[in-house]
Protein backbone atom coordinates (compact mmCIF):
# COMPACT_ATOMS: atom_id res chain seq x y z
CA UNK A 1 0.00 0.00 0.00
CA UNK A 2 1.37 3.41 -0.94
CA UNK A 3 0.62 6.58 0.95
CA UNK A 4 0.82 9.90 -0.86
CA UNK A 5 2.83 12.47 1.03
CA UNK A 6 3.02 15.60 -1.07
CA UNK A 7 4.73 14.82 -4.35
CA UNK A 8 6.30 11.63 -2.99
CA UNK A 9 4.82 8.21 -2.45
CA UNK A 10 5.79 6.33 0.69
CA UNK A 11 4.72 2.88 1.75
CA UNK A 12 3.44 2.30 5.27
CA UNK A 13 6.71 0.55 5.99
CA UNK A 14 8.70 3.59 4.85
CA UNK A 15 6.56 5.88 7.01
CA UNK A 16 7.01 3.52 9.95
CA UNK A 17 10.79 3.44 9.49
CA UNK A 18 11.09 7.23 9.16
CA UNK A 19 8.85 7.86 12.18
CA UNK A 20 10.51 5.17 14.31
CA UNK A 21 13.92 6.72 13.73
CA UNK A 22 12.62 10.25 14.21
CA UNK A 23 10.82 9.59 17.49
CA UNK A 24 13.70 7.48 18.82
CA UNK A 25 16.16 10.29 18.12
CA UNK A 26 13.74 12.91 19.44
CA UNK A 27 13.56 10.96 22.70
CA UNK A 28 17.35 10.62 22.64
CA UNK A 29 17.14 6.84 22.87
CA UNK A 30 19.73 4.51 21.41
CA UNK A 31 18.53 1.41 19.61
CA UNK A 32 19.67 -0.57 22.65
CA UNK A 33 17.70 1.60 25.10
CA UNK A 34 14.58 1.35 22.96
CA UNK A 35 15.01 -2.41 22.65
CA UNK A 36 15.25 -2.76 26.42
CA UNK A 37 12.06 -0.70 26.86
CA UNK A 38 10.30 -2.97 24.32
CA UNK A 39 11.69 -6.20 25.77
CA UNK A 40 13.42 -6.87 22.49
CA UNK A 41 16.95 -6.99 21.07
CA UNK A 42 18.97 -4.12 19.63
CA UNK A 43 19.48 -6.12 16.44
CA UNK A 44 15.69 -6.35 16.01
CA UNK A 45 15.28 -2.56 16.33
CA UNK A 46 18.11 -2.12 13.84
CA UNK A 47 16.46 -4.53 11.40
CA UNK A 48 13.16 -2.63 11.76
CA UNK A 49 14.91 0.67 11.00
CA UNK A 50 16.59 -0.84 7.94
CA UNK A 51 13.35 -2.35 6.67
CA UNK A 52 14.64 -5.90 6.97
CA UNK A 53 11.89 -6.86 9.44
CA UNK A 54 8.27 -5.86 9.91
CA UNK A 55 6.89 -5.55 13.43
CA UNK A 56 3.87 -7.34 14.84
CA UNK A 57 1.02 -5.21 16.13
CA UNK A 58 2.09 -6.08 19.68
CA UNK A 59 5.59 -4.78 18.94
CA UNK A 60 4.18 -1.59 17.36
CA UNK A 61 2.28 -1.01 20.62
CA UNK A 62 5.40 -1.68 22.72
CA UNK A 63 7.51 0.68 20.60
CA UNK A 64 4.89 3.42 20.74
CA UNK A 65 4.59 3.04 24.51
CA UNK A 66 8.38 3.21 24.93
CA UNK A 67 8.45 6.36 22.78
CA UNK A 68 5.57 7.91 24.70
CA UNK A 69 3.27 8.25 21.69
CA UNK A 70 0.13 6.64 20.34
CA UNK A 71 0.87 3.85 17.86
CA UNK A 72 -0.88 5.72 15.05
CA UNK A 73 1.91 8.33 15.02
CA UNK A 74 4.33 5.69 13.78
CA UNK A 75 2.32 5.55 10.55
CA UNK A 76 1.34 9.21 10.11
CA UNK A 77 2.87 11.85 7.93
CA UNK A 78 2.57 15.50 8.84
CA UNK A 79 0.43 15.27 11.98
CA UNK A 80 2.41 16.13 15.08
CA UNK A 81 1.48 15.12 18.61
CA UNK A 82 1.33 18.04 21.04
CA UNK A 83 4.80 17.53 22.50
CA UNK A 84 6.39 17.95 19.05
CA UNK A 85 4.48 21.17 18.38
CA UNK A 86 6.21 22.81 21.35
CA UNK A 87 9.76 22.23 20.16
CA UNK A 88 12.15 25.15 19.80
CA UNK A 89 12.95 26.48 16.34
CA UNK A 90 16.38 24.81 16.47
CA UNK A 91 14.89 21.45 17.43
CA UNK A 92 12.33 21.72 14.63
CA UNK A 93 15.08 22.59 12.13
CA UNK A 94 17.22 19.64 13.26
CA UNK A 95 14.20 17.34 12.93
CA UNK A 96 13.37 18.73 9.48
CA UNK A 97 16.97 18.23 8.35
CA UNK A 98 16.98 14.60 9.53
CA UNK A 99 13.63 13.91 7.87
CA UNK A 100 14.80 15.54 4.64
CA UNK A 101 17.94 13.40 4.61
CA UNK A 102 15.87 10.26 5.22
CA UNK A 103 13.44 11.14 2.43
CA UNK A 104 16.26 11.92 -0.02
CA UNK A 105 17.76 8.49 0.71
CA UNK A 106 14.39 6.80 0.18
CA UNK A 107 13.92 8.60 -3.14
CA UNK A 108 17.47 7.82 -4.28
CA UNK A 109 16.99 4.15 -3.39
CA UNK A 110 13.67 4.07 -5.23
Amino acid sequence: MEVYTGANRMTLQELFIANLKEYRKLRKLSQMALAEECESAQTYISELEMGKKSPSLLMVERIASALGIEAVYLFKDGDLPEDRKNLSHTQKQEMADRMHSALVKIIEDY
